[in-house]
Formats: structure tokens, sequence, C-alpha cells
């Protein structure tokens, strides 16, 4: 158990089959936070030997029975922690092959410390570079960092902010789930704050060298990598961008038009230069499809 702060603060961690690797990562949460609470989204032959460890560390384990989404693992995790810790005041969002850095969290209590004190309705503060890409500002106000859309993995949460907009929508599963929330805090006039000492180490995806056809492609020498995701997460990359560009077109426009183009550019891109495009654009099909109509929810059952 960590000590010395006055706020308190529990880490969330979400998990999918998770690896050794989330024991590092658990043990540098342990020597910051209050609580640790593992949520694992339904693995169906987990590495009970990584339960084991973390529990060992002085982690809550929370299993759900079937894979429900990042959203809902989340959720429940917050359910619980506030149930265990009456004094509960910041909630931090964490993936599991996420790495904090010593004094990662104070950094971010610290940078919601400076905007309170400036009178600003806070709704979530994240760190200033994750893996070494600078989160985007929007503006300065006395030396407080207002940013634009964070990640969910590394921000923290004020419970303040949980009692004003409710909890992260389970409707959209996995992808997307970071930006609505974003989207209603602004819309309720809550701010995201950047901690501009804070750095994440965290899994942006799987790196493979680009190929055009049967030519490799090199820059300056060395293999040109993209980054992609598994096949099956463009099903709900397309469909909840769909249904998110639907619900804020009239109050987010640039939001919109700035999302959908980034998307757009990102399945052009990997269409053309990575391999598995078959399998990505079936699933960017369907999620168009399903976007279209509004569906929510799990991957239906036959696409699975």
């Amino acid at each position: 158990m960590a000590s010395g702060r006055t706020p308190t603060t529990v880490a969330v961690v979400s998990t999918f089959h998770p690896e050794n690797v989330l024991v590092r990562n658990c043990t540098a949460l342990m020597g910051q936070c209050d609580g640790v609470i593992v949520v694992d989204d339904g693995s169906s032959t987990p590495d009970e030997d990584v339960f084991t460890a973390v529990e060992r560390l002085g982690c809550t384990v929370l299993r759900l029975r079937t894979n429900a989404g990042i959203a809902a693992a989340l959720n429940r995790g917050i359910e619980l922690a506030r149930r265990s810790y009456p004094h509960l005041q910041y909630i931090l969002t964490m993936d599991q092959d996420s790495l904090v850095e010593p004094g990662f969290v104070r950094r971010l209590v610290d940078a919601a410390s400076s905007a309170d004190a400036l009178g600003m309705k806070v709704g979530m503060i994240a760190p200033g570079t994750v893996s070494g890409l600078p989160s985007r500002a929007r503006r300065t106000e006395s030396a407080v960092i207002i940013g634009d859309e964070p990640v969910q993995s590394g921000l923290l949460i004020p419970v303040s902010c949980l009692d004003e907009i409710g909890p992260f929508n389970e409707e959209l599963f996995i992808d997307g789930v970071d930006s609505e929330f974003y989207l209603r805090a602004k819309a309720k006039g809550l701010q995201s704050i950047i901690a501009p000492l804070a750095s994440l180490t965290h899994s942006l995806g799987s790196m493979v060298p680009a190929r055009l056809g049967p030519w490799a492609i090199r820059w300056r020498g060395e293999p040109l990598l993209i980054r992609i995701a598994a096949s099956w997460r463009y099903y709900f990359i397309v469909r909840n961008r769909l249904v998110l560009c639907r619900k804020y077109a009239v109050a987010e426009p640039k939001w919109v038009i700035r999302g959908f183009l980034g998307d757009v550019r990102h399945i052009l891109l990997v269409t053309l230069l990575a391999p598995g495009r078959q399998e990505r654009l079936e699933a960017a099909a369907r999620g168009f499809s399903d976007g279209v109509h509004g569906r929510t929810g799990p991957m239906p059952a036959k696409d699975i």
C-alpha cells in the first residue's frame, strides 16, 4: 500500500488473457495508488499464475463471467472501488499493457489540484506523453494545460466527474469508449487536463513491415513499419465511429470530421500496405453496416 498521499486513488486495470507483463505493471501501480483492482473481461483460458501473482502483490482480482467489453470491465471495477474505499477521490483507468513511471499518479493529482485551485471543473487528467507521443493540448490557462481528447489508459478521473456524467458507455463495447466519455464530459463543461511531466508507456497496436504487393518498403535503409490493430477490432472502429458521428454531428462537428478522416486514412494505409487486408476489410464492412443501422453492443455471434 502506497503512502504519503492525501487523495485516495484506486487504479482499475482491465485485462483479457493477460501475460506476465501485467505483474510488472501492477507492481508499479501498487507503489503509487491506495488500491489496484484488476478486472478480467471474461478470459476463456487465462494464465492463472498471472492472477495469483497480482493477488500476492495485494491487488484485488475481479473476474467477469463473459466478455462484456472494456467499458463494462472498467465500470465493474469502479463500482467495486467505490464500495471498498469510502473516501475515494480518483479512479485511474489502465490497460493491462500500460506501465506508469515513478511519480506518475502524483503528477496527475497535482495537475488536478492546480486546475481545482483556479475554479475549473475537472473531468479527467491525462499524462503529457504516451509512449513518447505528446497529448494534444488546446490551450493554457495560468500554467494549467487544457487538453483535447485523451486516451483511456493512464487517465485519472475524479469521482465527482463520474457522479455528474455517469459511467462508461457499455453499448460501445470497446473502441470509442474513451471518446464518448470525453465528449459527454465536455458537454457538461468538464475539462480534460494534461499533466505535462507525467509519462506513460502504452502499447498502441502491433507494428508490421509495410509491403506494396510483393515489394517490401524500406525507409532510409530500414524496413518501414506500419501500425495495425487486430482484424476484428476494425468492426468496432468503423461501427462506433459512425455511431458517435451521428450522435455528435451537430454539437462537435470538428471532432466528427477529424475523427472520421483519421479513421479513413488509417484504413486506407493498412489496406494498401499491411497483410491481412481481406479480414480487416470484411470486419470494417460489417461494422459499417451495423453502424449505419445504429447497432451497438458486442459483435454479433455469427461474426466472431
